[in-house]
């Protein structure tokens, strides 16, 4: 790769922008580059534009920027391969990406620049993106998942920075990892984002720095759709893996990574809101790992998305029962510790939905008493442990019975101690 001309007091950001028949919404992206504030003063900027292949308006959109470095490929290969001849033609000292119906926040490159500047050592500098999805926003990710310094385990956990519109990248990284993976046709940010951190440090700022337009038109989500984005994302993984040794802790990391990875594959069908693929492909994984039970982030994570299932029928009782049965089913072979997991899991879910209904003054107050019973049921000394006892007893049974709940749950705690 080359390397950046750019005055060494004012550092050249290359920005990559691969696109395919985007016509309309192509200058838009490129005008919210050239839009950064302190272009020119505090850095420069090279715009590269790789075209795969497109057949509408795209190089008539170009011709309009004179400063655009703009490549066509000979033929449609998709977006991988199209970062990756950005890439190689970059001659920044930090590289960033843009969709091409995305677009960059103003203030992007103002804020980034001088922070990676500031810290030699971190390779990628990250904020939030504003998710925009059918008339709603939302901010990805959760400052509170969002790390800095060594991340690689993290990001296992949680792919907090495979978005790349909201990084800025040192090239030196780029030359010492290799270039995208074009086996990929999603997920490749992700996989990128996964062997810089296995190497290098993480910087992350809080702050919206883009805006990603999730539609159901565009490329991640037409691969959900398909069933290719859980294959490319399990193929991310699996690699991530190898990099790991097989001494200890790392076959329990590894367990747990693959498990959540099972699961991750049905939390995929929500962006799509097509609940019957979430459900389905949530059986799947707990056929496949029952251990995810296990874990808190797995029991919170089915215990939300059954509850969610079973709140939106027309009866949320018989709903819940019959979703919890088919769970009972799916995890039948499990071990004796993953079955008493998955009693919380299943206490967790009738807590949820007990709260819920007791809330509704269009249910039925038995409803919501019964629905609170089979969570006691289930796992009672769980729930005292969880605080939710107390909090289903003043929603569903009263202020007198949540008093006395609360001293219950306080004797159960000591007891708890003292046995310890």
């Amino acid at each position: 790769m080359r390397r950046s001309n750019a005055p060494e007091h004012r550092p050249l950001v290359s920005a990559i922008i691969p696109t395919h028949n985007r016509a309309h919404c192509l200058a838009r992206a490129v005008d919210s580059m050239y839009a950064q504030e302190e272009l020119d003063d505090q850095f420069d900027l090279e715009i590269i534009v790789v075209d795969d292949a497109s057949s509408d308006a795209t190089p008539d959109v170009i011709r309009q920027y004179s400063g655009v470095r703009y490549i066509r490929q000979p033929e449609r290969r998709g977006v991988t391969p199209a970062l990756n001849a950005g890439l190689r033609a970059s001659t920044g000292r930090y590289i960033s990406f843009l969709g091409d119906d995305d677009e960059w926040l103003p203030h992007k490159l103002r804020v980034q620049v001088p922070e990676i500047e500031a810290h030699p050592d971190v390779a990628v500098v990250y904020g939030q993106s504003l998710v925009r999805k059918a008339g709603e926003e939302r901010l990805y990710p959760e400052v509170a998942r969002a790390p800095s310094g060594q991340v690689f385990r993290a990001m296992l956990m949680d792919n907090f920075c495979g978005h790349h519109a909201s990084a800025l990248i040192r090239r030196t990284a780029f030359d010492a990892v290799g270039d995208f993976d074009e086996s990929l046709g999603s997920y490749e940010d992700y996989d990128m984002s996964l062997r810089l951190a296995f190497h290098f440090p993480f910087r992350f700022i809080p702050g919206a720095v883009d805006i990603y337009n999730l539609s159901p038109q565009g490329l991640w989500m037409t691969r959900v759709a398909s069933g290719l984005a859980t294959r490319d994302v399990t193929h991310v993984i699996e690699k991530a893996l190898q990099m790991l040794p097989d001494a200890a802790p790392y076959p329990e990391l590894k367990r747990e990574i693959r498990a959540r990875a099972a699961l991750d594959a049905a939390s995929l069908f929500v962006e799509l809101g097509d609940p019957a693929q979430v459900w389905a492909k949530l059986l799947v994984a707990l056929r496949r790992c029952p251990e995810l039970t296990g874990y808190d982030w797995g029991r919170d994570t089915v215990s939300r998305l059954t509850y969610t299932q079973a709140r939106a029928a027309a009866s949320p009782v018989a709903a819940t029962r019959d979703l919890c049965a088919q769970i009972k089913a799916a995890t039948a072979n499990s071990s004796p510790q993953e079955q008493r997991s998955m009693r919380r899991m299943m206490a967790m879910i009738w807590g949820r939905m007990a709260l819920s209904l007791a809330a509704d003054p269009a249910v039925r107050n038995r409803d919501a008493a019964y629905a609170a019973a089979c969570a006691v049921a289930l796992a009672p000394l769980f729930l005292i442990r969880r605080e939710l006892l107390r909090g289903l007893a003043r929603r569903v049974l009263g202020r007198r019975l949540a008093g006395w709940c609360g001293r219950l749950c306080r004797g159960v705690k000591r007891a708890t101690m003292i046995g310890n």
